[in-house]
C-alpha cells in the first residue's frame, strides 16, 4: 500500500527519480525517469542499479568504489558528482546527456532502501559553454578593439578554423581593420600626391582646377538633363493615364489634375490648379464633382467600399456624379508619406470611370434574375406532376418506376434551391434582398431550422445536436428569415460534407455583445491553400468535389452576406480531413445595424 502511494506521488515529480534496495536491485521508476533513459519500466525493474545506469565521470566509467550501491550502502555516503566532473548517462536509444544525479539511503517502513534523483542538464551546460565561449570570444577582440581605437592597424584577428556564433563578428572586424588600414595608406598616399601637386606651379594647380570644374559643370549638367527628362516622362505618362489624377496638399490645396480628370469632372484645370478646394463651392455647377470628388463625404450618392489595403493605407469610394455627364466613379485616396519623418505630406486621388463594368454587371445579374425566373416555372410543374405520380394520383407505379421517379424528383428539388439561389445572389448584388429587420426570437429560428434538417441528418447517418446557452437569450432585432436561410445552408453544408457516422453540432452564446452561433462538423474539413475563395460564388473545394456531393457554390456566400448585412461576421476554423466549425454571429443592439442595403464589397 505505501509502495503504491509512494509510486503515485512520484509520478507527479518532474525529476527522474528511482527506489533501489540494498542489494540494488530496481524496485520502482517513476515516469520522469523512464522517459529520459527511453526505457519502460518494465525493462528496468530487477536490474542492478549500476548496470542498468551505465552512469559515467567524464566518459568514462565509475571505478567500483565510485558505485551508486557502494558509496551509499557500503561506504554510508551520499552518492554526488566528484568536483570539476560531469557526469553522464546513454538511454536505450543512444543519446548520450549530462545530468545531475544524487543519491543516498533513506529508512522506508521499517527497512532500508535507496533513492536516487537525476535530472537532464544538457540546457544548462550549453548555456555554461555558451557563456564561456562568449566570455574569451570577446576577450580576444578587445586587444584589437583597442589597437583600432588610437589608429593601428597593424594586427588583425585570427579567423578560428572551427566556425561558431562569433566567426562572422571576427570576420567582420577583420575585414575592418584591413579596409582602414588600406585606407591609412591610401590616404597618406593621397597626402604624399598633394604635397608634390602643391610644390607644382601656381600654373598647373590653376589648369587642373579649370578642368576639375569643367568635368564637374558636365555631370552636373548631365544629372540636371536626367531629372528633367524623368520629370518630363513622369508628366507624359500621368498626363496619358486614362484614369484621373488629382493631387492635393494636406490644405486641399490642388498641386496637379490631368486631362483624363478634367474630362471626367468637367472643368479646366487652370480654374484650380493652385487653388484650394473648399466645401462651400458645392453648389457651383462645374465644381459640384471636384467638390464631391474632394470631399465624398458630402456627396449625395457615395458608397464607401472596405479594401485590404493597408501596405498604402488607401480609401476607396464609390460615387455617382450628375455633371458633365452622368456616371459612377471609383475614388482612391492615396496618402503621400515622407519616408522619412512619416508625416503626411499631401494625397492624391485616383478617378476611375466604373460606369461600364457596374452596367455590366447589373447586366449579369439582370440576366441570371430573368433566367432563374423562366426556370421556376417549369421546373415547380415537373415537380408536382412528379410528386401526383409518386403520390399514386394517376394510378399504381412499380418499385423500379419510383425509385426513377424518386431520383428525378430529387434532382428537379435541387434545381429548384439553385434557382433559388440564383435568384438570392442576383437580389444581393442589386440591394434589394429585402431584410425586414424586427424583434425576434433566435431560438426559435435556431430549433426551426435543427428541425428542418434532421430528416436530412438522418438520411446521411449523421448525428446532430444543439447545445442551448446556459440563459435563452433575449429578444433582439434581426432579419428571422433571413437568418434562418443562412444557418439553414450551414448546417446543410456540415452534413453534407460529413461521412456517414459523424457528427454535427451547434453551439449558441454570447459574447461582447453579440450573438455567436458555432456550427462545428466532423467532416472532411477545407484544404488550407483554399481557405480564402471559401465565401466567394460559385466556390466548392476540391475535396467536396471528390465525395461528389451536389451543391451550387452559393451558400456559404449567401450567408455571409446575411451576416454583414447584420452587422455580424461569418468565419471559420477547418483542417482537412478532421472537420470545419463555422461561427456565425450577430448583434444585440440594432445600433450596430447598417443602414444601407448595398452589396457590401468584404464579402
Amino acid at each position: 500500500m505505501a509502495q503504491s502511494i509512494l509510486g503515485g506521488v512520484l509520478s507527479f515529480v518532474a525529476e527522474g527519480v528511482i527506489i533501489f534496495a540494498p542489494d540494488g536491485t530496481i524496485t520502482l521508476i517513476n515516469p520522469h525517469a523512464s522517459l529520459l533513459l527511453d526505457y519502460t519500466s518494465d525493462d528496468l525493474i530487477g536490474k542492478h542499479i549500476d548496470d542498468a545506469l551505465a552512469l559515467t565521470f567524464d566518459f568514462s566509467p565509475l571505478e567500483s568504489e565510485e558505485r551508486i550501491t557502494y558509496q551509499i550502502f557500503t561506504a554510508r555516503k551520499v552518492f554526488t558528482v566528484p568536483p570539476g566532473k560531469v557526469a553522464h548517462l546513454t538511454s536505450w536509444s543512444g543519446n548520450n546527456f549530462p545530468i545531475f544525479i544524487s543519491a543516498r539511503s533513506i529508512k522506508f517502513e521499517n527497512s532500508e532502501i535507496g533513492l536516487l534523483v537525476f535530472r537532464d542538464i544538457s540546457n544548462e551546460k550549453k548555456l555554461e559553454n555558451y557563456k564561456t565561449n562568449t566570455a574569451k570570444r570577446l576577450s580576444e577582440l578587445t586587444p584589437f578593439l583597442q589597437r583600432t581605437a588610437v589608429g593601428n592597424f597593424s594586427d588583425t584577428p585570427e579567423i578560428s578554423y572551427q566556425e561558431d556564433e562569433f566567426t562572422e563578428l571576427f570576420v567582420g572586424l577583420r575585414l575592418m581593420i584591413e579596409d582602414l588600414r588600406e585606407a591609412d595608406v591610401q590616404r597618406e598616399r593621397e597626402q604624399a600626391e598633394k604635397i608634390t601637386v602643391v610644390k607644382k606651379t601656381e600654373e598647373e594647380r590653376r589648369k587642373l582646377a579649370e578642368e576639375y570644374s569643367k568635368k564637374l559643370g558636365k555631370q552636373v549638367e548631365e544629372k540636371t538633363r536626367e531629372i528633367i527628362q524623368s520629370k518630363a516622362h513622369i508628366e507624359t505618362i500621368i498626363e496619358n493615364l486614362t484614369d484621373g489624377l488629382l493631387e492635393y496638399d494636406n490644405d486641399f490645396t490642388l498641386l496637379r489634375m490631368n486631362r483624363a480628370a478634367e474630362m471626367l469632372l468637367g472643368i479646366d484645370r487652370e480654374e484650380v490648379v493652385g487653388k484650394e478646394v473648399l466645401p462651400k463651392d458645392i453648389d457651383t455647377k462645374n465644381r459640384k464633382s471636384l467638390i464631391d470628388v474632394s470631399y465624398p463625404a458630402l456627396a449625395s450618392a457615395t458608397n464607401k467600399v472596405k479594401r485590404n489595403l493597408t501596405k498604402f493605407n488607401a480609401e476607396i469610394n464609390e460615387m455617382t456624379i450628375s455633371y458633365p455627364l452622368e456616371r459612377e466613379l471609383q475614388i482612391i485616396t492615396v496618402p503621400i508619406t515622407d519616408q522619412t519623418t512619416k508625416e503626411q505630406q499631401g494625397f492624391i486621388k485616383l478617378v476611375r470611370d466604373v460606369t461600364r463594368e457596374k452596367n455590366i454587371a447589373r447586366s449579369k445579374s439582370e440576366f441570371i434574375s430573368i433566367a432563374a425566373h423562366q426556370l421556376r416555372t417549369p421546373l415547380s410543374a415537373v415537380k408536382w406532376t412528379l410528386h401526383m405520380i409518386l403520390n399514386g394520383d394517376e394510378g399504381p407505379i412499380n418499385s423500379s418506376q419510383y425509385e426513377l421517379l424518386s431520383n428525378g424528383y430529387e434532382t428537379n428539388e435541387k434545381m429548384i434551391q439553385l434557382v433559388n439561389d440564383l435568384l438570392n445572389v442576383a437580389r444581393i448584388e442589386e440591394g434589394r434582398f429585402g431584410y425586414d429587420f424586427k424583434q425576434n426570437d433566435i431560438m426559435k429560428t435556431i430549433e426551426g431550422v435543427v428541425e428542418l434538417m434532421k430528416i436530412s441528418a438522418r438520411e446521411r447517418g449523421v448525428a446532430i445536436s444543439i447545445t442551448m446557452p446556459k440563459e435563452n437569450p433575449p429578444l433582439f432585432v434581426f432579419d428571422a428569415n433571413k437568418v434562418a436561410l443562412a444557418l439553414q445552408n450551414l448546417v446543410d453544408n456540415s452534413i453534407k460534407y460529413t461521412l456517414a457516422g459523424g457528427k454535427v453540432s451547434i453551439e449558441i452564446n454570447i459574447h461582447d455583445g453579440f450573438l455567436e452561433i458555432h456550427v462545428r462538423d466532423t467532416g472532411i474539413g477545407i484544404p488550407k491553400e483554399q481557405m480564402n475563395m471559401l465565401f466567394t460564388k460559385f466556390f466548392r473545394a476540391n475535396n467536396a468535389l471528390h465525395i461528389q456531393t451536389g451543391g451550387s457554390g452559393l451558400g456559404l456566400y449567401l450567408a455571409k452576406n446575411v451576416a454583414v448585412r447584420h452587422g455580424g461576421s461569418l468565419h471559420v476554423e477547418s483542417q482537412e480531413g478532421t472537420g470545419s466549425v463555422f461561427s456565425f454571429s450577430l448583434p444585440l443592439d440594432a445600433q450596430h445595424i447598417p443602414k444601407d442595403d448595398a452589396l457590401l464589397d468584404d464579402v
